[in-house]
């Protein structure tokens, strides 16, 4: 791949000082072979503009290798687009943290990985040739059993933060009906967020909507709804419909940012319900 012989001739032309020997680029490219990764390229009016490899042989991780932008293409949000597509490809593969190491004098890069999420960690190898270990949890979500114990932390939480805000009524575990179905949010390998669609009538309902506190703010609320809408959808059911309380006013616009429309809500003072129509979504 062209690609590859312009990223290892200025990979290591900087490191080196001046620019490398043919000769010189293709005895790299024989000693650091790239055959064992899954290799993006990026392309512009179908001509390639930058590569990235991913080692996705060390689950749950997925390792960034061989990124590379041409010059021209730079400052053109190149690299973000191939690290977005990476992180699709590797929780695709089942890994859910990316990991990256790199050079303390390749500056652009430390910047792009910054921007885009990445955090310093520990040394993950020994390789004396670079300066910074960084990595970053992915967010996705995954359906789970109701007996799913990441599940069960999540739904503790869950009873804690309502009779917190409702400290006057009877918050306990609820029932589970037959036909419900859990999704739980994670980032990497860790628990965020749930949810819970449960045949109601023609409809589905919503229920034990949750996000961790350390996690508001993050996209996980609305990860969570995209979810439920695509098991419901999948099941059949055209229609979600939810009860939220006046005590949760996140709850509250959440559900209206994400298109929901209040609807009666039985009489209940503490009570907002909403529906959504998911056949024109």
């Amino acid at each position: 791949m062209p690609l590859l012989r312009e990223y290892w001739a200025e990979i290591a032309g900087r490191y080196h000082g001046r620019p490398m020997t043919t000769a010189e680029v293709d005895e790299i490219v024989r000693v650091e072979p790239s055959d064992d990764l899954l290799m993006l390229v990026a392309t512009v009016d179908a001509q390639p503009v930058g590569c990235l490899g991913l080692n996705l042989s060390i689950p749950p991780f997925a390792e960034v290798k061989r990124m590379y932008v041409t010059p021209a293409a730079r400052g053109h949000a190149v690299g973000q687009a191939l690290l977005a597509e990476a992180e699709r490809a590797a929780l695709r593969h089942d890994a859910v943290t990316m990991r990256l190491n790199v050079r303390d004098d390749l500056v652009e890069a430390r910047g792009l990985y910054a921007k885009c999420g990445y955090l310093e960690v520990d040394p993950f190898n020994d390789d004396d040739f670079v300066a910074h270990w960084l990595a970053k949890d992915l967010l996705y979500t995954t359906p789970v059993g109701r007996g799913d114990p990441r599940l069960a932390g999540m739904l503790a939480a869950l009873d804690r933060d309502l009779r917190d805000r409702y400290p006057d009524e009877d918050i306990g575990p609820s029932p589970v009906p037959p036909g419900a179905r859990f999704v739980l949010a994670c980032r990497g390998q860790s628990p965020v967020g749930c949810v819970s669609v449960q045949p109601k009538g023609n409809d589905f309902e919503l229920k034990r909507m949750f996000v961790a506190p350390q996690a508001r703010g993050t996209g996980v609320a609305l990860l969570l709804l995209e979810a439920a809408a695509s098991v419901v959808l999948d099941a059949g059911g055209r229609r979600i419909v939810l009860q939220t309380g006046t005590r949760q006013p996140e709850a509250i616009r959440l559900y209206e940012k994400s298109g929901y429309t209040r609807i009666p809500n039985h009489q209940d003072p503490l009570s907002v319900c909403f529906a959504k129509d998911l056949t024109g979504s």
